[in-house]
């Protein structure tokens, strides 16, 4: 048994294969290859989902389906990358790394390429690195050495501001001519990148560029705003797409986070933004859907055992993953905690009722505050019943487990003794064998199980 999801590791070109493609989502990419392969002008699509939806994993196997049909492709993180002092500078060294792994670097349009992108990239870095270092630091100055800086800064900024205008009006052109410069390099690439697999083969069209940006909407703010604009202003070139791997509400934080509640963050994106491609799950059935999908795949690599325990904590939590609209990281959570405590078992002196086990999993994961309580002995009824999903109606083939659990916790919190004809009072038979109240239960069960192995 594994205590945690192994790392996927995805090959460079694996594609989708069976066992990775748990979702059925090749077809989407196929469709999304057949735009980008059909429409030249540049397109930057955005690939948008919530974080945990699968994204990475979705773009990183349809990157591999692209090389295996021979388009040239770079795959960039930006959120590995986002310590990088412009996003310009960090894109286009991944080009250039796509260009040397394919032996192109060298050749004249290779060499050209490069040329420009450094003409290009001083452009973009220019002036103001000193000064910026000095104002980054003034916050760890001694209170007497900062008058002096004060000065200082104030001296170099004003002679940078003269700097700056006269740069502006004496190098604009240069300036402009490097990018259209770069521009045109770049719109070369896609034919030069692209190789056939026959070398013989004398007739063959070009692919387009596409590059890939994954994990937007993690990365510093500014950081992921400056690469939008920097694709809409250097990379905007025929044959060369971007797919972005984004949850578009939280880049939409972002916007307002660099320009103020008072910007329209849609409109905004939608300068820079031409399709979103949504990851969404679309199926009728419960057995068709992506949430039952995920906790069988976890079920499967984790190897869980085959106990009543994982059985009630499967269907149970696809019970919560529907009424919450839970990622699958956080489903990947719930069934870390449960096999942390499948693995840990209970002694003989414990008293460990399935239901409890499984509700508590969903309190720690969920609900941090409400499980501090329940570890304290003061979680009530009332505080749970919605947040776990007792108030929302249960899929019929779940609706048995889900009653089952509350009726657990709901004896094991309710304030008042549950009358003596009350269905409830069954599940206190056992308690005073193990020395326990109705109410100490759950704390017992959350020290003694669930809360002796924890992530650090």
């Amino acid at each position: 048994m594994h205590i945690f999801l192994p790392e996927l590791k995805i090959g460079d070109t694996e594609g989708f294969t069976k066992e990775r493609d748990i979702f059925g989502r090749s077809v989407i990419g196929k469709g999304l290859t057949n735009v980008l392969s059909t429409v030249s002008d540049s397109m930057v699509v955005a690939v948008d989902g919530q974080w945990g939806s699968g994204k990475s994993t979705f773009l990183k196997m349809w990157a591999g389906e692209l090389r295996n049909n021979e388009f040239p492709v770079v795959y960039f993180d930006a959120f590995q990358n986002d310590y990088a002092e412009d996003a310009f500078t960090a894109i286009v060294s991944e080009i250039v790394s796509l260009a040397q792994e394919k032996r192109k670097d060298r050749t004249s349009t290779g060499k050209k390429f490069i040329d420009k992108a450094v003409g290009a990239g001083k452009v973009v870095l220019r002036s103001g690195v000193k000064l910026g270092v000095k104002l980054a630091t003034m916050g760890a100055l001694e209170a007497a050495e900062l008058n002096e800086v004060a000065e200082e800064i104030a001296r170099e900024a004003s002679e940078f501001e003269d700097k700056y205008v006269g740069e502006l009006l004496t190098k604009q052109q240069e300036q402009k001519d490097a990018i259209e410069s770069f521009r045109e390099a770049l719109a070369t690439l896609p034919a030069l990148l692209t190789q056939p697999k026959q070398k013989d083969q004398t007739e063959f069209a070009p692919r387009p560029l596409i590059i890939i940006i994954d994990e937007l909407d993690r990365c510093r703010p500014l950081f992921a705003l400056q690469i939008l604009e920097r694709v809409k202003h250097f990379f905007s070139v025929k044959n060369v797409h971007f797919v972005l791997g984004v949850h578009l509400a939280q880049l939409r934080n972002s916007v307002i986070v660099a320009y103020g509640p008072g910007i329209d963050a849609r409109m905004y994106l939608q300068k820079f933004i031409h399709l979103t491609l949504q990851l969404t799950d679309e199926s009728f059935y419960r057995h068709e859907r992506n949430t039952t999908k995920f906790i069988d795949y976890l079920d499967r690599q984790m190897q869980l055992p085959n106990s009543h325990t994982t059985s009630y904590a499967k269907e149970y939590f696809r019970h919560l993953a529907e009424c919450r609209n839970l990622g699958f990281r956080t489903i990947e959570r719930l069934m870390s905690t449960l096999a942390m405590a499948e693995a840990f078992g209970a002694s003989e002196n414990t008293y460990a009722p399935i239901a409890i086990i499984v509700g508590l999993c969903a309190i720690k994961v969920l609900e941090p505050d409400l499980y501090l309580m329940a570890k304290a002995g003061t979680l009530r009824w009332e505080e749970i019943r919605v947040p776990l999903g007792f108030a929302a109606s249960a899929d019929e083939s779940e609706a048995h487990t889900v009653h089952i659990i509350a009726e657990h916790l709901k004896f094991c919190t309710l304030p008042n003794d549950p009358s003596p004809d009350d269905q409830l009072m069954t599940y206190g038979s056992n308690l005073p064998r193990y020395g326990l109240k109705r109410l100490q239960v759950i704390p017992s069960v959350a020290h003694n199980i669930i809360n002796r192995l924890m992530p650090p």
